[in-house]
């Protein structure tokens, strides 16, 4: 176990520098940081205040401490009156060893030469003295994971930025994997199965479950005037002819869900919405928000926190992997603003939306850090940062020459070497 060591208010204060000899008071830092233990690190101290000695640079002390190590138990500290110097030697060798391991980690950080990419260290600057980078045309991914080729078997679920990605792959002649399909859905589908846009996590979660059987959702429908069509309200703009044509599928298109996630190697989740509405009766997410009074009468708007985000993608993931072990991720958040929010009583629409891509995009690389084989790719940053004019006249919508340039940098990033 490692012991407190806080600092006396009476510590002198440390010179860091490289320019002259460490002081005494920067040695004693580097010890207490490389070696906890009071018995090892009280030996070391001791020896080099008897004999004097001094350090030039960090790099001659630091081989001082490995020398000691790699030299283990010399004459004189066999001599030291410790009976259990032995085992605590070990022990805080170790330490030194994971410390040098870090410290070497550590000084890399912002060394470009040793990066993948050497751009992704610094931000670009087209005004740099020597060094200018424009931003605009800045791929930002940091190397290439080689993960797809044409005939790797993708999937793609998620906001209406996910059909783009479809389209994308369907086009550039890629093993897109679609299990369902309908020709009233356009001339291409925007899914690897039917289940429509997904805007928000938990409806993400829900796909998964739905499809293995996990889950029930209710069996709602409801009629959308403005295009003269049935939809199950978890399967947004998905249309049906009628209520019976709908309820016909149910069983087909879970089974057809089911394929896809099974049949997949990369699937590709983008994240649209922070903002939901909740199904009052069992707690269920619609896709997307109510659109008459009737649905109002139903259903309750909810803002999710990063721990919710995360733990609906992380029950996603592990409930797809349960039958696809090798599954691998690629997670992107949308660069598409929200049309509305259910906050502006406080709140205003962009300032909701800045919050909304914030949680997610958190979330998202929460996912990333504690799961193997899932993957941030930076849509919503090139939308943002590094594309001239990307978007439609709306504003909201991106353009599909700024997709193309997406997919390019996509494929730079994840493409096997031809």
């Amino acid at each position: 176990m490692i012991e407190e060591r806080p600092l006396a208010d009476d510590t002198p204060s440390v010179l860091f520098t490289e320019a002259e000899s460490l002081q005494p008071a920067f040695v004693n830092l580097v010890l207490n940081a490389a070696i906890p233990s009071g018995t090892v690190r009280g030996f070391i101290s001791e020896s080099i205040a008897k004999s004097g000695q001094t350090f030039a640079s960090l790099d001659q002390l630091l081989g001082m401490l490995r020398g000691f190590f790699a030299g283990n138990l010399d004459g004189a500290f066999k001599n030291a009156p410790l009976g259990h110097l032995n085992a605590d030697l070990l022990e805080q060798g170790a330490h030194f060893a994971r410390y040098e391991r870090q410290f070497l980690t550590e000084t890399n950080r912002y060394k470009t030469e040793v990066k993948p990419n050497p751009d992704a260290v610094f931000w670009p600057n087209p005004a740099h003295p020597t060094l200018a980078r424009p931003l605009i045309g800045a791929v930002p991914h940091a190397g290439n994971i080689p993960l797809v080729d044409k005939s790797t078997p993708i999937g793609s679920a998620g906001s209406c930025f996910a059909s783009e990605i479809a389209y994308y792959l369907q086009l550039g002649g890629y093993n897109y994997v679609v299990t369902e399909s309908d020709p009233r859905d356009g001339e291409l589908p925007e899914s690897s199965a039917r289940w429509g846009i997904i805007f928000n996590t938990p409806s993400i979660q829900q796909l998964a479950e739905k499809a293995f059987g996990l889950r029930d959702l209710p069996r709602l429908v409801e009629q959308r005037v403005d295009g003269d069509y049935f939809q199950d309200p978890y399967r947004e703009n998905i249309g049906f002819d009628s209520i019976d044509e709908l309820e016909a599928n149910r069983a087909a298109h879970i089974t057809a869900c089911r394929r896809a996630f099974e049949e997949v190697e990369v699937f590709i989740l983008t994240l649209g919405l922070n903002e939901c509405w909740e199904f009052i009766p069992d707690g269920s997410v619609i896709s997307r928000g109510p659109k008459t009074s009737h649905h109002f009468a139903l259903f309750r708007h909810r803002v999710l926190s990063v721990d919710e985000n995360l733990a609906c993608l992380q029950r996603f993931l592990d409930v797809v992997r349960a039958h696809n072990p090798a599954l691998k991720l690629i997670v992107t958040v949308s660069p598409v603003p929200l049309l509305a929010t259910g906050l502006a009583d406080d709140t205003h629409v962009i300032a909701a939306n800045g919050h909304s891509k914030a949680v997610l995009r958190t979330a998202a690389e929460e996912l990333r850090r504690r799961n193997d084989g899932v993957y941030y790719f930076p849509s919503y940053e090139m939308v943002s940062y590094c594309l001239n004019d990307p978007w439609e006249d709306d504003t909201r919508h991106v353009k599909r020459a700024a997709v193309a340039q997406i997919m390019t940098a996509f494929e730079a990033a994840f493409a096997k070497p031809v």
